[in-house]
């Protein structure tokens, strides 16, 4: 959620209007087919940041690149636990 925030409140500063409609949620049977979508979601979720990063710099808009350059931080060590998780199971 934190995450969610910090990009409404980018995207309210530059004029958009953030949206309150989530994706549709995906729960697994298992804790294998949750890890797996988990995984899964970070690894989207990375590939649409890097493109933000690199519309960001495109732009000069480095407050933004910078924001989502933390925010992939988190997401890809996100991936890391999850897949490590994986393993395990």
């Amino acid at each position: 959620m934190k995450h969610a925030e910090a990009i409404a409140e980018r995207l309210n500063y530059l004029g958009g209007i953030p949206t309150t409609k989530p994706e549709p949620i995906f729960v697994g049977n298992t804790l294998k087919e949750m890890l797996d979508q988990d995984a899964k979601d970070e690894v989207n979720a990375i590939a649409m940041y890097n493109k933000i990063i690199v519309k960001a710099r495109d732009e000069k808009d480095v407050v933004t690149k910078e924001l989502f350059k933390k925010i992939l931080a988190d997401e890809e060590e996100h991936h890391d636990v999850f897949t490590t998780l994986l393993e395990e199971v």
